[in-house]
């Protein structure tokens, strides 16, 4: 099954990759984009020791679909990565698969006040079982692969829900 949700994973690692400029366009600034990861204290969870520089990754992976700036007035986004796991449990084989990051992104003032606005980011891969196309021959990602199709899902998950609130708190109008 973790074969076939890579094979999905890395089909749709191409379109998370492929965050268009104009999206971004429509994002507010921040300035400065600080992650987390709270499922370090957890208890049975070994996520933290199999990908230590999860939060790092998962950093630069926003920095590339938010823009960013030098002002100081400009919002900053602390994200909280609260849970890696694979199917429900957080204690991850020692082949290091996952296919759940849970977190929860807030938005501050550069003067460190708390605004309303917090939301969650929970992805998930999942796919139904697909066949290559006959004369075809499947070939699933390695986990390599995998890793960065949830990294960047997640920081795509957190650009779009970005771009549903204003940098005041107060949520877009559609």
């Amino acid at each position: 099954m973790f074969t076939t949700i890579k094979s999905f994973t890395f089909a749709a690692s191409v379109s998370l990759l492929a965050l268009t400029s104009a999206t971004a366009a429509e994002l507010p600034k921040v300035s400065e984009i600080s992650v987390d990861a709270s499922y370090d204290a957890a208890q049975d969870s070994n996520a933290a020791a199999l990908y230590p520089e999860l939060q790092t990754d998962i950093n630069k992976a926003v920095a590339e679909m938010v823009p960013t700036s030098d002002d100081a007035a400009d919002p900053i986004i602390r994200i909280d990565i609260r849970k890696i796991a694979l199917d429900g449990d957080t204690y991850l084989p020692d082949s290091a698969e996952f296919n759940q990051i849970e977190g929860v992104v807030a938005i501050e003032g550069r003067d460190g006040s708390v605004s309303d606005v917090t939301f969650p980011v929970n992805i998930v891969a999942a796919t139904a079982d697909t066949a290559a196309p006959e004369g075809y021959f499947l070939v699933p990602p390695s986990t390599e692969d995998f890793y960065t199709a949830m990294v960047y899902g997640f920081a795509k998950t957190v650009a779009e829900e970005l771009a549903r609130v204003n940098t005041s708190g107060d949520a877009i109008s559609r």
